[in-house]
């Protein structure tokens, strides 16, 4: 249940970092990097540390790298067909 949590927060954060500035770099490693700094940081998980790190970034980089696929499909125009019909 932790990962699924896991997931739709990364998600949603690469979705609004992606809508608001638009760079894909910055919507993947943002919110990568504040799990993986998190997931160091606390000295209470040192049992679990392993298996957050294998199992948790990789979730956590694709979660986000999808929520900023998704605002991309979703705002992409489609190529106006009426302008090769006029020529």
């Amino acid at each position: 249940m932790l990962f699924a949590w896991l997931f739709i927060a990364a998600f949603i954060a690469g979705l609004l970092i992606y809508s608001l500035n638009r760079k894909w770099v910055a919507a993947v490693s943002v919110p990568t990097v504040l799990f993986a700094s998190v997931t160091l940081i606390k000295s209470d998980l040192d049992y679990s540390l392993a298996f957050m790190l294998t199992f948790g970034l990789p979730i956590v980089f694709f979660a986000s790298l999808l929520g900023a696929y998704v605002v991309q499909m979703r705002t992409t125009d489609p190529a106006p067909e009426d302008s090769q019909q006029s020529e």
